[in-house]
């Protein structure tokens, strides 16, 4: 269940990123504060979406912290307002997707990602440790004790409240 919560949540956040960064290409106002200064002026949405594909590829990644970045700075004047949230956030960011590779790849790779994530984060690799498990774990030092799943989650949470303000 913390493993498909968490999935879920990281899920949001790429349709997210998808989502408010065409919408944002397009013209459209955040609901409170200004809108990004555009470089380009896409017709409508389909051409927007069409737009941020990178060439040879069949679609655009909202995964990689930097790969989003330089989206962004192609787009928007000094990236805002992505750039900007994502670069102080991109450690953040890039172990969330360390952990969602975890749940949804069973490769090699993927797991000793994830298991270097846990080393750095516990001090040591707990015997039997599943996503889970880890996403379970109090995080060290938190008063009160929160988990490393609602971290990640408030974490992503606060990086989204910038990016779109309400």
């Amino acid at each position: 269940m913390t493993e498909m919560a968490f999935l879920r949540a990281f899920l949001a956040w790429e349709v997210f990123m998808e989502e408010s960064f065409i919408l944002y290409l397009n013209g459209q106002n955040p609901p409170r504060g200004r809108p990004p200064n555009r470089y380009a002026f896409p017709p409508d949405l389909e051409t927007a979406m069409e737009w941020v594909i990178p060439e040879g590829r069949s679609y655009a990644g909202w995964t990689v912290p930097a790969h989003i970045t330089n989206r962004a700075e192609r787009f928007f004047k000094d990236g805002r307002p992505f750039a900007s949230v994502l670069r102080g956030n991109q450690h953040m960011l890039d172990e969330a997707r360390i952990i969602r590779n975890a749940i949804a790849h069973k490769s090699m790779s993927a797991r000793d990602k994830f298991e270097n994530l846990v080393r750095t984060k516990l001090g040591t690799l707990p015997p039997n440790t599943t996503v889970g498990s880890f996403l379970g774990t109090t995080v060290v030092g938190t008063a009160p004790p929160v988990s490393f799943l609602e971290s990640y989650i408030s974490n992503i949470d606060f990086a989204a409240r910038q990016i779109v303000p309400a």
